[in-house]
C-alpha cells in the first residue's frame, strides 16, 4: 500500500459514541483513499482516548494520529487549529475532512485560513477527477436553490466539511487492522486564549433527526406555527421526531436543526409523513434514502406525490387533525385490551404487557415516570410498579391515563369498568367530606366530575384531625369566619370573600380559627 496518497479525517469524538458524523466521513475518505490506494488518517486530538481510537480502526481506518494531553481534553479551536496545523505542515495529506458539526465549521474555515487552501462546505457529494486526479465535491448554494460544482486548485491539502447524515457509515469490523501512532506535542498553554471555567453536558430529549426510525415533517403548507404543532404532535404520538422544510424554518415554526434537504439533514426513517410540503428537490435530496414516505397534500399534482410510496390529497391542516384524533383512539383502545388481558392473565398466573406498553407511550411523548406520575395524580413508584408489571392498577387508573395522554375512553370502557370508575369518584368525594357538616348544592350529580358543597366547620375544630389527598382539584371559598388551610407543609389564611384553587393530590387539611362557625363553598373536581 502507497503512502504518498492521504485523506485525513478530523475525529470528532464529543459525545462519542452516539454522534456517528465522524464515522460517516471516515467512510468517504476510506472510499477515496483506496480509489488511489492511499490511506485514510484519522487525527485524534485528547485525553484518554485509546478506546476511541481503536473504534476509528475498527471502522476503516488505517492510520490513528493521536496527541494525548490533558490540555485538549475540552475543545479550544485556537489550541486545535494551531496543532493540526502543524501536523499538516510535517506530514502533508492530500486531502482533509471535516464533519459538518457546529465544532468543524468553527475550525476548518481557521484551518484553511492558516494553510492558505480552498475549502468547501457542506458538500453532499465528493469524487477524484479520473483525468486531472483532483477532489470534485457537490454543494448547495443560495438557499439549496442550487447545487455547485467545486473543484480545487493545485494548492493542498483539498479541505471540505461533510453535512451530518448524507453518507453512510462503514460498519464496525473487529478484523479491519490498522495502526495507532502516538504524536508527542509540546502543547504551550499559551495558546489556549479562551479557558473553560465550567462545562455541562446539556441533556438532550431527543435522538438525531438523521437516527429517527419515525419522522413527522411539515412545510409551508401547514400555514402558520399554529398548523405546524400538528406536526410535533402527530410525531409524538408516533414517537418519532420533528422535521421541516427551509420555508417552515425561516417562518420559525421550528428551529434550524430540524431542517431537511441540501442545506439540512439527509434523513433515513424506516417511515417519513411529510405534510404540506411540495416536493421541491432542495428538500427531496434529503429524504431520499426513507423507507416509506406517507405524503399530505391538497395539491393533486406536487411533486412529492411522485416519489411517496402512498399520498393523501388533503388539507394538512385538515387531515392531521383527524389523523391525530384516530391514533389516539387506537392507542387508548390498545392499552385497555392489554389492561384486560393482564388482569386475566394476573387470574391464571400470566405475565402482563399492560406495563410495556404503558412505557412505550409514555417514552414516546418523552415523559418521565415522574412527569407521568405528576399527571395521573400517582406516584413515581407507582409509575414504575405499572410500566414493570409488577402490580395491576384499579380500573380508574385507566381514566387518569386518559387525560393525561389526552385520549377520550368512553369508546373503550365496558360497563363494568364504568361502574368501578363511577365507583372509585364517588368514594373520593366521600373520603373528602365525610367528617363534617355539609349540604351538596349540586343535587343529582353524585356520578359527576364535578360537585358543590357548602360546608360548616365548628368553632376552633378541624374538620379531620389528619391529612388526607385525592385525585382532582379543589376549590374553596371561605363566605364566613376564619380558615386556616394547610397544602404540604405551607399554611394559608383566608377570611370571608377569599378563595383559594389548588391539586387535590397536595396533602392538605382545614381548620377554624375563629369562635363562631367557619362556613365555606367546596367546589370539588374528581377525575
Amino acid at each position: 500500500m502507497a503512502d504518498d496518497f492521504q485523506v485525513w479525517v478530523f475525529g470528532d469524538h464529543r459525545n462519542f459514541f452516539q454522534d456517528r458524523l465522524t464515522l460517516q466521513v471516515l467512510a468517504q475518505a476510506r472510499r477515496l483513499a483506496d480509489k488511489r490506494k492511499g490511506l485514510a488518517v484519522v487525527v485524534l486530538l485528547g485525553h484518554e482516548v485509546d478506546d476511541i481510537a481503536k473504534e476509528y480502526i475498527a471502522h476503516g481506518a488505517h492510520r490513528v494520529l493521536k496527541i494525548n494531553h490533558p490540555l485538549l481534553a475540552n475543545y479550544q479551536v485556537d489550541l486545535f487549529t494551531s496543532t493540526i496545523c502543524d501536523l499538516i505542515h510535517e506530514h502533508g495529506p492530500d486531502i482533509f475532512l471535516l464533519g459538518g458539526s457546529d465544532f468543524g465549521r468553527e475550525l476548518a474555515p481557521r484551518m484553511a485560513k492558516r494553510l492558505k487552501v480552498g475549502l468547501c462546505a457542506d458538500c453532499i457529494e465528493l469524487e477524484l477527477d479520473s483525468e486531472t486526479g483532483k477532489l470534485t465535491a457537490s454543494s448547495p448554494a443560495f438557499g439549496g436553490s442550487v447545487v455547485a460544482r467545486i473543484a480545487w486548485s493545485e494548492s493542498r491539502p483539498w479541505m471540505a466539511t461533510i453535512s451530518p447524515g448524507i453518507f453512510n457509515e462503514q460498519g464496525h469490523n473487529e478484523s479491519f487492522r490498522g495502526e495507532i501512532v502516538r504524536v508527542e506535542k509540546n502543547i504551550d498553554e499559551a495558546q489556549i486564549r479562551v479557558r473553560t471555567v465550567s462545562s455541562f453536558r446539556e441533556p438532550k430529549q431527543v435522538r438525531p433527526l438523521e437516527d429517527a426510525n419515525v419522522v413527522v415533517a411539515g412545510g409551508r403548507g401547514m400555514k402558520d406555527v399554529n398548523g405546524f404543532h400538528y406536526v410535533r404532535e402527530l410525531a409524538m404520538m408516533l414517537g418519532g421526531e420533528v422535521g421541516a422544510t427551509r420555508p417552515a424554518v425561516d417562518e420559525h415554526w421550528t428551529s434550524h436543526d430540524n431542517l431537511i434537504g441540501q442545506t439540512g439533514k439527509s434523513i433515513k426513517p424506516r417511515l417519513l409523513i411529510t405534510c404540506g410540503t411540495s416536493g421541491a428537490i432542495q428538500y427531496t435530496a434529503g429524504i431520499k434514502e426513507a423507507e416509506t414516505i406517507v405524503a399530505v397534500n391538497r395539491d393533486p399534482h406536487a411533486f412529492i406525490f411522485q416519489i411517496a410510496d402512498l399520498g393523501v390529497v388533503a388539507d394538512a391542516n385538515s387531515f392531521l387533525p383527524a389523523l391525530i384524533a384516530e391514533i389516539k383512539r387506537h392507542q387508548f383502545q390498545e392499552i385497555t385490551e392489554l389492561y384486560r388481558a393482564g388482569r386475566i392473565q394476573e387470574e391464571i398466573g400470566g405475565d402482563s404487557t399492560f406495563g410495556r406498553r404503558i412505557k412505550r407511550l409514555r417514552e414516546d411523548r418523552k415523559l418521565t415516570t415522574g412527569q407521568l406520575a405528576s399527571q395521573t395524580g400517582e406516584t413515581p413508584e407507582f409509575i414504575d410498579r405499572v410500566e414493570k408489571d409488577t402490580v395491576t392498577p384499579p380500573v380508574s387508573f385507566l381514566l387518569q391515563l386518559a387525560h393525561a395522554f389526552d385520549i377520550d375512553p368512553s369508546n373503550f370502557l365496558s360497563k363494568q369498568e364504568k361502574i368501578e370508575i363511577g365507583e372509585k369518584r364517588h368514594e373520593g368525594f366521600f373520603k373528602r367530606t365525610q367528617s363534617y357538616s355539609y349540604r351538596t348544592l349540586t343535587a343529582g350529580a353524585a356520578d359527576k366530575h364535578l360537585r358543590a358543597f357548602m360546608v360548616t366547620i365548628e368553632p376552633k375544630k378541624r374538620h379531620k384531625i389528619v391529612e388526607y389527598k385525592h385525585p382532582g382539584e379543589e376549590f374553596v371559598y371561605v363566605m364566613s369566619g376564619e380558615l386556616e388551610i394547610t397544602l404540604g407543609s405551607k399554611a394559608y389564611h383566608l377570611k370571608p370573600g377569599e378563595t383559594i384553587h389548588f391539586n387535590s393530590e397536595t396533602k392538605h387539611r382545614l381548620r377554624n380559627l375563629c369562635e363562631e362557625k367557619c362556613e365555606l363553598i367546596v367546589v370539588l373536581y374528581t377525575p
